[in-house]
C-alpha cells in the first residue's frame, strides 16, 4: 500500500505555475478595465452635473430678468392707460359741449371749441362731420370712426404685446431651469450607482450596477445635447 502511495504521488502531474498565473493576471485585467470605465463615468457625469447646474442657474437669470421687465411694463401701462383714459375724456367733454352748441345753434361757440380740439380728435370728428345731411348733426360719434386713434392707445397695445412675450420668455425659461434641474437629479443617480458598483464581493451585482449608471448616463446626455442652452 505504501509503494502503491508513493508511485501515485511521482506520476502525478507537476503544477503549472504559468496556469496558476494567467486566471489570476485576467481578473486582474477586467478589475483594472472595470475601474477605468467606472472612473471615466464619473468623471463624465461630474461634468454633466456641473454643466446642468450652470445651465439651471442661467435661464433662472433669464428668468428674473425678464419678470422685472414685466414688472416695470406694467408700472408703465398703468402711467400709460391712465394718461390715454384722460386724454379720452378731455376729446368726450369738447365733444358733447360742441354738440349743446350746435343744438342750440351758438355758431361763435361751435368754431371756438371746434379750434381748440386736439389733433389727434380734430381728424375723426373732420371725418364725422362729412356724414352729416345740410343743417343736422351727425348720427353717432367721431370716437367710433377708425380715423379717431390716440397714441397712447397704440403705445398700450404694444405694451401689452411686449408684456405676453417677456411672459412667454420667464414660462420658458423656468421650464428649461426645472429641465437641467431634474437631469441634475439623474446625473447624480449616475453618480451614485457608478461609485458603489465596485464596493460590491458579487461581480454580478457590480456589473449591474455599473450598467444602470451607463444608462442612466447616455440618458443625462440625451437630455443635455437636446434641452436649450445659453452662456450667461
Amino acid at each position: 500500500m505504501a509503494g502503491l502511495s508513493f508511485l501515485k504521488i511521482l506520476t502525478s502531474p507537476v503544477p503549472d505555475e504559468n496556469s496558476d498565473k494567467k486566471p489570476d493576471e485576467r481578473k486582474q485585467a477586467i478589475k483594472r478595465t472595470f475601474e477605468i470605465v467606472a472612473l471615466l463615468i464619473l468623471a463624465t457625469a461630474t461634468i454633466c452635473s456641473t454643466w446642468c447646474l450652470y445651465e439651471s442657474f442661467a435661464w433662472g437669470n433669464v428668468q428674473k430678468e425678464n419678470l422685472g421687465a414685466v414688472i416695470l411694463m406694467q408700472d408703465e401701462s398703468i402711467r400709460i392707460n391712465d394718461d390715454n383714459n384722460m386724454l379720452r375724456t378731455i376729446d368726450v367733454n369738447m365733444f358733447l359741449s360742441w354738440v349743446q352748441a350746435a343744438s342750440e345753434n351758438q355758431t361763435g361757440r361751435m368754431v371756438f371749441l371746434r379750434d381748440r380740439f386736439r389733433d389727434e380728435f380734430r381728424p375723426a370728428f373732420d371725418t364725422w362731420l362729412t356724414t352729416a345731411k345740410p343743417g343736422e348733426i351727425p348720427p353717432g360719434t367721431p370716437f367710433s370712426l377708425p380715423e379717431y386713434s390716440l397714441k397712447t392707445t397704440r403705445d398700450l397695445i404694444q405694451l401689452k404685446q411686449n408684456i405676453s412675450i417677456k411672459m412667454e420668455n420667464v414660462q420658458q425659461a423656468n421650464q428649461n431651469s426645472g429641465s437641467y434641474v431634474l437631469t441634475t437629479v439623474f446625473g447624480a443617480l449616475v453618480l451614485f450607482f457608478a461609485s458603489i458598483a465596485g464596493k460590491w464581493k458579487s461581480p454580478l451585482i457590480s456589473v449591474i450596477c455599473l450598467g444602470i449608471a451607463m444608462m442612466l448616463l447616455i440618458f443625462v446626455l440625451y437630455r443635455i445635447f437636446t434641452l436649450p442652452v445659453i452662456i450667461y
